[in-house]
């Protein structure tokens, strides 16, 4: 290879790191914002977990994220531990994740979507 296809090779890998990054820099920080916020979907889920109405909370996702892991049982487990997160205390919110089998950034997610092993479990 020539030093024009190492050097165009490189950019591209970088660039696409790069991309990728802040995509996946969110996930298991509820502090930072991910990619599908908006002030609106947030003030109606904040609504919705001040009045454990999980029909609009689930209405709002459509489909995204925490839906594979909170259904009408543990939602008003799901509810207080994001309230207690928005205030700062993210003590409630990784004992949930844990026990539901959330697992972000332990290995331990389930239909994570990434990598070989996410259709055996």
């Amino acid at each position: 290879m020539n030093t024009k296809t190492i050097l165009s090779l490189s950019a591209l890998v970088l660039g696409l790191a790069a991309v990728a990054t802040p995509a996946l820099a969110y996930q298991g920080d509820p502090t930072t914002k991910g990619p599908n916020y908006s002030p609106e979907r947030h003030q109606i889920n904040t609504t919705a977990f001040e009045n454990n109405d999980y029909q609009s909370w689930l209405k709002n996702m459509t489909g995204r994220g925490a839906t594979r892991f909170v259904n009408q049982a543990n939602f008003k487990e799901f509810s207080q531990a994001q309230l207690a997160a928005q205030k700062g205390d993210n003590s409630l919110l990784t004992a949930f994740r844990a026990k539901y089998g959330m697992g972000q950034r332990n290995g331990q997610g389930r239909g994570q979507g990434r990598g070989l092993h996410s259709a055996a479990r």
